[in-house]
């Protein structure tokens, strides 16, 4: 009988091709592993709804809701109803932002971080060192109210680029929109007034005499007035009634013109004011105010515009609430 002849050599490449083979699964079974990991980590974040498959996160729903119910008395959140409501209204808040922050991609619309930064800067000016008081008296973290105005002025641009900026208003249109509201645009009687306030009453006096006596209204309001329009010399500018308080507002309003008002004492201090010019009520001319009309139409067609824009982007939209989460997760943290 032949024996075959058996090559030694193969065994070992045999049992390598093994070992390689029960490496390679094993190797698959630890990234099938790790990404189950990472799959959990990503989804197991709960939501509470989803826009084009798009998640809104129910802790970023929660700290929306808990913003809006920090602002209202207890005796209100004491009302089942009412706070029900206000869930639902937050929510549908930030669904409608969501389908905006889609739309908003589609455009491939952003705000750049210099175009932030004017922005910051231009709000810090109007406050002036009041700033930073005002937020801490607000109990708000600067990089969140950063966060929000940056929210703020990204939706602002959206509706600006893909609703506003398709609106047109004709002077055709101003000037009959003009004759047919013209009672709208009639003016009230007005005054043109300036004003000294000081602190005391000592101090108002020894003003009024030194007015009396021939001093400038505009010169000695710059020098001694603690009001903000003291560097203009006082002035106001044009008021209507029920502008001023009561007791300065009738003071003013039975001044004749180029007259040195009485002391008058208000919360504010005390108030000595000159009528600088009157104009009586009447219809202004369509001319004068046809910017004014055309703006007032223009913020009526903006405003329907967004409404049917919102609408269109809302039907187009696929909204989908986890009610069962929003049920469970809210309630427990109430």
């Amino acid at each position: 009988m032949i024996k075959k002849k058996i090559k030694i050599s193969s065994y070992p490449i045999k049992l390598m091709n093994i070992l390689l083979n029960r490496y390679y699964v094993l190797c698959l079974l630890a990234i099938i592993f790790i990404a189950a990991c990472d799959k959990i980590n990503i989804f197991s974040r709960p939501y509470v709804a989803t826009v084009n498959g798009a998640k809104i996160y129910l802790d970023d729903y929660q700290i929306r809701l808990n913003q809006k119910m920090s602002m209202l008395p207890k005796d209100v959140l004491n009302q089942p109803n009412y706070v029900k409501r206000l869930e639902e209204e937050v929510l549908d808040g930030m669904i409608t932002e969501k389908i905006m922050y889609l739309r908003a991609q589609e455009l491939n619309m952003s705000i750049g971080a210099s175009e932030l930064e004017d922005k910051i800067n231009e709000i810090k000016k109007d406050y002036g060192e009041d700033f930073a008081n005002l937020l801490a008296q607000e109990n708000v973290r600067y990089e969140q109210w950063k966060e929000d105005l940056k929210k703020e002025m990204f939706l602002q641009k959206l509706v600006a680029v893909d609703v506003n900026a398709k609106i047109r208003v004709s002077d055709d249109e101003a000037e009959d929109y003009f004759n047919e509201y013209r009672n709208n645009y009639r003016e009230e009687p007005r005054v043109k007034v300036a004003q000294i306030v000081v602190r005391d009453l000592d101090k108002a006096k020894e003003v009024l005499a030194r007015l009396n006596a021939g001093d400038d209204f505009a010169a000695l309001a710059s020098k001694v007035s603690i009001g903000p329009e003291a560097r203009q010399g006082g002035d106001l500018g044009f008021i209507t009634r029920e502008v001023m308080p009561e007791p300065l507002e009738e003071t003013i309003f039975k001044l004749p013109v180029n007259k040195i008002s009485p002391i008058v004492q208000s919360p504010y201090g005390f108030h000595i004011f000159k009528v600088l010019e009157s104009q009586p009520a009447g219809i202004k001319n369509f001319s004068d105010i046809k910017d004014e009309v055309i703006a007032d139409i223009r913020a009526q067609k903006e405003e329907s515009a967004f409404i049917t824009w919102l609408q269109a982007l809302r039907m187009k939209a696929v909204i989908k609430k986890e009610n069962a989460i929003l049920w469970k997760k809210v309630n427990r943290q109430k």
